[in-house]
């Protein structure tokens, strides 16, 4: 099948990927988390690192969700497990509103948003693209998994502003309420699932154990670790650097939106590259241009803010695709859910820790300088492992675990 036949018969799967993205933690939650970190502090009186905790919090429950939501995907398909999930998302943000009284409170009920919205994250969709495209996948994964540029890019002009005026409780109402539509709207593009795809109960597929133990885990687990660490602790804190240099909530929320726009440019971009270069290069390459960014941050030079945002989004933009593709060459589809799952859990205990790390040193050191100095360090040691390890690798079965 040609790469215009694919598009053609598979739009209603690209399209509700797209949507479902947009609805899930990966864009309404992740990418708007940064605009109620100093607000719901300042409510309680807790400090950075205080609220940093959230970032371990979220790890906790994303990488004990993850694996479970990747069998769960396996096993009953992508259609329920996605719906059920985002719909799980949206009740988690009204608890959040209503429930929140405590610094530990808020940290339990964030644990349950993270296990309440797994099925709904980028799994199910990555499955779905692996399943229906071959010859322009990469493409494939940029187009649908730029639906996080809706928390990205347009959440954060209209929600900054939002918060600021009506405070964060109504703020996370407003996230509560955008989920039911969109998980609707998903719900119906996807349509049914191949019943070839979705395992039975006699099939057991891979089991964690096997996927943790195979020759690919550990370069890549090193890379996602390391990147997510750093672009995605990053992230997490970009309006509380943008409103310590002197910025609003609402301009604040409009230069972070740039972030947004890189996001969806670094995963449209990065999947055109992987589907016609090597993906160890591209993999490589991006992560270099990435760390550039931070270290322009890092400079707090006003004129660098901007390209350095940018930056910083394509590597948000392009991380979660090249994991995609590189393990879809490697497992079979109706095991990628498990073995996705398995690996999207080192991606969150790097996102997490990197969270808290950043908001403890700013504690220490009254800036987020030596962090930025920190991540892009991490980049570099990234980049070296993707051009050391993933140049030319040819796929492996399954059974080669």
């Amino acid at each position: 099948m040609s790469g215009a036949s694919e598009m053609r018969d598979g739009w209603r799967i690209l399209a509700g990927c797209f949507v479902g993205v947009s609805a899930s933690f990966a864009s309404l939650f992740f990418y708007t988390s940064g605009i109620f970190l100093k607000p719901v502090a300042e409510t309680f009186g807790w400090t950075r690192g205080e609220i940093s905790l959230s970032s371990i919090a979220v790890l906790v429950g994303n990488v004990l969700a993850f694996p479970v939501a990747g069998r769960l995907v396996d096993r009953f398909g992508e259609r329920r497990v996605a719906f059920l999930s985002t719909l799980g998302l949206g009740l988690s943000f009204c608890l959040l509103a209503v429930l929140t009284t405590g610094l530990w409170i808020y940290l339990i009920l964030l644990t349950l948003l993270c296990c309440l919205s797994s099925g709904g994250n980028l799994i199910p969709y990555n499955r779905l693209l692996t399943q229906h495209f071959c010859r322009l996948r990469g493409l494939a994964f940029g187009i649908a998994l730029g639906g996080t540029s809706f928390g990205a890019a347009i959440l954060p002009v209209y929600l900054a502003p939002y918060v600021a005026e009506h405070g964060w409780r109504a703020g996370y109402l407003l996230l509560g309420g955008l989920t039911v539509p969109l998980a609707l709207l998903t719900f119906w593009l996807i349509g049914r699932p191949a019943a070839d795809t979705v395992m039975s109960p006699r099939d057991a597929g891979l089991h964690w154990s096997e996927v943790v133990r195979h020759r690919a885990f550990r370069s890549i687990g090193t890379i996602v670790f390391l990147a997510a660490a750093a672009v995605l602790g990053t992230t997490l804190h970009v309006i509380a650097m943008l409103t310590d240099q002197g910025m609003t909530a609402a301009e604040a929320g409009a230069l972070a939106s740039g972030l947004g726009v890189a996001v969806l440019a670094g995963r449209v971009g990065a999947g055109y590259l992987l589907d016609r270069w090597d993906a160890g290069v591209v993999t490589a390459v991006l992560l270099a241009l990435v760390a550039t960014g931070m270290g322009a941050l890092a400079t707090g030079r006003p004129e660098m803010i901007l390209p350095a945002i940018l930056l910083v989004g394509l590597g948000v933009g392009t991380e979660g695709d090249i994991l995609a593709y590189l393990l879809g060459r490697r497992f079979p589809v109706r095991n990628f859910g498990t073995v996705y799952g398995t690996i999207l859990s080192v991606h969150a205990f790097g996102a997490g820790l990197g969270g808290f790390v950043a908001g403890a040193l700013f504690d220490l050191f009254g800036s987020y300088q030596v962090w930025l100095s920190c991540a892009a360090a991490m980049l570099l040691v990234a980049a070296s492992i993707a051009w050391l390890t993933e140049r030319s690798v040819r796929p492996l079965a399954a059974s080669a675990a």
